[in-house]
C-alpha cells in the first residue's frame, strides 16, 4: 500500500527557499557581527514584499532598515544596485487593496506616534515620512490608480496606518452608443 502522500512542487520551491535564506541570513549574520553592526540594539530588518494586481506581473519591492544584497548571495545585476536604504531610515511594509469605489493603502510603521507622521498626495502618488528620535520611516508609493487626494481619511492604530481614497473618475467620459 501506497501510504506516502506524494510532494508536490510547491513543497520542493518552498523547502528549496527556506534552506536558501537559512543560509543567506547566516551569512550576513555572521558577517554583521565580525563588522559588529547592529550592536546597538537596533533590530536588523530586511526582506521583500510582493504585490500583484489582477493579471500583471508580480512587483517586488524591497524593504528594511539595512542593506543586505552584499552579503545575501544575489545576482551581481541585483547586487549592483544602489543602496535604497538610508542609513537608520526605514522603509516600511505597504500593502495596496483595490476596492470597487476606493484605494485602501496600509502601511505598518510600529514605534511612531499619529503626530510624527506625514503624508503628501498629488493624486498619482503618497509620500509617507515619520520621524521620530528613536524611529525614521520614509517611502514614495506609486498608487495604481488616480485618486482625490482631498478625499483621503487616515487612521492609526497599533502600528497600522490606514488611508483610504476615493478613486478621480473625471477622467472618465460616457460615450453614446449610435
Amino acid at each position: 500500500m501506497w501510504n506516502k502522500r506524494r510532494r508536490d512542487m510547491f513543497e520542493d520551491v518552498f523547502e528549496n527557499m527556506f534552506e536558501e535564506m537559512n543560509e543567506m541570513l547566516g551569512n550576513m549574520l555572521n558577517s554583521r557581527l565580525e563588522a559588529d553592526e547592529g550592536a546597538d540594539g537596533e533590530p536588523m530588518v530586511w526582506g521583500f514584499s510582493m504585490t500583484q494586481k489582477g493579471n500583471e506581473p508580480p512587483e517586488i519591492k524591497e524593504f528594511g532598515n539595512v542593506d543586505l544584497r552584499p552579503v545575501s548571495g544575489l545576482p551581481d545585476e541585483m547586487a549592483a544596485q544602489p543602496q535604497q536604504i538610508e542609513g537608520a531610515m526605514r522603509k516600511p511594509l505597504i500593502d495596496i487593496m483595490e476596492a470597487e469605489d476606493s484605494l485602501h493603502v496600509v502601511v505598518e510603521m510600529p514605534g511612531v506616534s499619529r503626530e510624527d507622521i506625514t503624508l503628501d498626495s498629488n493624486g498619482t502618488t503618497l509620500d509617507i515620512k515619520a520621524l521620530t528620535e528613536d524611529r525614521k520611516y520614509s517611502e514614495h508609493v506609486e498608487l495604481p490608480a488616480k485618486v482625490l487626494p482631498d478625499s483621503a481619511k487616515a487612521t492609526y492604530k497599533n502600528g497600522v496606518l490606514e488611508v483610504i481614497f476615493q478613486y478621480d473618475k473625471s477622467d472618465k467620459q460616457s460615450i453614446k452608443v449610435n
